[in-house]
């Protein structure tokens, strides 16, 4: 339930971060992230005063931060390390000091004043120690110039952290008092669930792990530019120009031609405005304006200096950021244990475009007074019936797995002769290999329904058939396949549904994939699919499934997986 709750309060947070943050950036607001901070607070504390679950909050951040990956946004890292910070912070304050007032103060106080932290860290990773070398300058000037003794940078960012702890105080407050307001079932607003009930059953399938040609990814890359990058960093730091501009140009050059599709954004004047007022606030105030001149090579050379190292990191960043998108690496997570997170992720991701419209809505804008925290409480609410009805209501799969080769046709021939045996309804179909002089030259179709029987895949190549891999597709037995997973939806009575096999044609949305994405909305069926073991995984978490049994061949007999059918289908009774 918890992480059901955390998909909800992460969907939610996420389309704050999209609807809101989207609107501020594109204005140019100043404290765009310290205003989306404060929201936050405000939105997580009202609903930790009615969900009370342990680890709610820090669950809903990590989802949150995550859903930025989908973000066209070329830079990702910084705003899913700031929203996962400020839950962590909500997080550890209630934990120590329980679920009170002064808890939810502390915790809000600290979580926008990491806002503030974040930034200062982002502009020190970025610019380096020189910037502080250049505000310093420009607090001296401006205190001269004014003629205010007392105020340099390190009072002034104790008075902005001072205004940000504040704004936390108050979010917090605001929060508490909206999460104890009382309930009315009659203003229940029932529009997210009328708007976006469709919405949210049509984006039912994984985003997670969707396949893409737009972007193209390899984690030896991933591990590639984090080294980039630290030594862009020591060689900017050691100061050898030569050395630190030769190593930056060709990295500069191999991320834009490698991620073009991440850089859009450089083309636009205003990427460079801080660039050039760096540059110029070095070279007139380090060694310039403090030295009686208007420039100083050294101040210039300074500036440029960091800016070098910014556009690098940027750079870096922007690239780590796409390769960290890739499907491969979320697998990884999720077959490391995090199963949960990424099962309350695919539901926060298929609600969103249902919670986005519902936010952004028109009848939503006429006033505050119409939109309001209790609102999104019973939106919420709303949205958790949604995900607790679609969490039972995923079918459970078992997978028969083994290596290329090894008898896994066989071994599932075996199994649906034990289900016939004992009178259990099976259909689907069987792809039985066909031998010539010792090596396989095609596969044959066979449907467990009437045993009939088409040539599927050949290695002779054929004109107008589907060539993948070393075979050639019969186009007219793919589609009978399908018809044959498709009609077992139609049967009045449960059956178990063989599909022999699943591969790399259905991870890239040929074979059967249409088909079982069609039948996995019946309520009658049993699915048993036969995948070689090394895609095993990859394809249990390709389309939106419950529970996913993996039984190797290797290690399995086909009377074990006859009584896990048989426990499961009893258990769908």
């Amino acid at each position: 339930m918890v992480w059901l709750k955390a998909a909800v309060l992460g969907s939610l947070w996420a389309s704050i971060e999209i609807i809101l943050g989207s609107f501020l950036h594109n204005l140019r607001i100043p404290f765009s992230g310290s205003s989306l901070a404060f929201i936050a607070v405000w939105l997580i504390i009202a609903f930790a005063r009615n969900w009370k679950e342990g680890g709610l909050i820090w669950r809903a951040g990590l989802i949150a931060a995550l859903m930025k990956s989908i973000s066209p946004s070329a830079v990702i890292l910084g705003p899913m390390i700031g929203i996962f910070t400020e839950a962590l912070l909500l997080e550890l304050a209630i934990r120590f000091f329980g679920r009170n007032l002064f808890a939810f103060i502390l915790g809000g106080s600290l979580a926008v004043l990491s806002a503030l932290m974040h930034k200062a860290i982002n502009l020190l990773i970025l610019y380096g120690f020189d910037l502080v070398r250049v505000l310093q300058a420009m607090f001296r000037f401006s205190a001269e110039t004014i003629q205010l003794e007392g105020i340099g940078l390190k009072q002034a960012f104790y008075l902005l952290a001072a205004i940000y702890i504040i704004a936390g105080v108050v979010a917090a407050i605001a929060g508490y008092f909206s999460g104890s307001q009382p309930t009315n079932t009659d203003i229940t607003p029932n529009s997210l669930k009328q708007q976006g009930q469709q919405q949210f059953h049509d984006k039912e399938k994984s985003q997670l792990f969707a396949h893409t040609t737009a972007e193209k990814f390899a984690i030896p890359f991933l591990f590639v530019n984090i080294l980039a990058v630290l030594v862009a960093l020591l060689l900017i730091g050691s100061q050898h120009l030569i050395a630190s501009a030769v190593f930056a140009a060709f990295y500069l050059g191999f991320c834009f031609y490698r991620y073009r599709l991440a850089f859009n954004r450089i083309r636009r004047f205003s990427f460079w405005i801080p660039f050039m007022i760096i540059t110029l606030a070095a070279a007139t105030l380090i060694g310039g304006l403090e030295n009686g001149s208007f420039f100083s090579l050294d101040g210039l050379m300074i500036g440029i200096r960091m800016n070098v190292r910014a556009f690098v990191l940027i750079t870096g960043f922007a690239a780590i950021s796409t390769e960290i998108k890739n499907p491969t690496i979320k697998m990884i997570l999720y077959n490391r244990g995090f199963a949960n997170l990424y099962q309350a992720l695919n539901l926060a991701f298929a609600a969103l475009p249902a919670v986005i419209e519902y936010m952004s809505s028109k009848k939503n804008k006429s006033g505050l007074r119409r939109f309001s925290f209790r609102q999104m409480f019973y939106a919420a609410e709303s949205l958790l019936e949604e995900f607790e009805q679609e969490n039972s209501f995923k079918p459970p799969v078992v997978i028969i797995t083994g290596a290329i080769g090894e008898g896994k046709t066989s071994f599932a021939a075996s199994v649906v002769s034990l289900l016939k045996e004992k009178g259990m309804p099976v259909s689907g179909l069987l792809s039985i290999g066909i031998q010539s002089n010792g090596k396989r030259t095609g596969f044959e179709l066979k449907s467990l329904s009437d045993n009939d029987s088409i040539l599927l895949c050949s290695t002779n190549k054929n004109q107008g058939w589907l060539n993948f891999g070393r075979y050639s597709f019969n186009p007219e037995a793919l589609q009978k396949g399908r018809e044959i997973i498709v009609n077992a939806s139609f049967q009045d009575e449960k059956t178990v549904l063989m599909i022999d096999e699943v591969g790399p044609l259905e991870i890239n949305g040929h074979g059967w994939a249409e088909g079982i994405e069609k039948s996995l909305n019946a309520q009658n069926i049993l699915h048993c699919w036969v995948v070689r073991r090394s895609l095993a995984k990859q394809i249990a978490r390709k389309w939106n499934v419950g529970n996913v049994y993996i039984a190797d061949i290797g290690s399995e007999t086909p009377e074990d997986v006859y009584s896990l059918i048989v426990q499961l289908y009893n258990r769908k009774k």
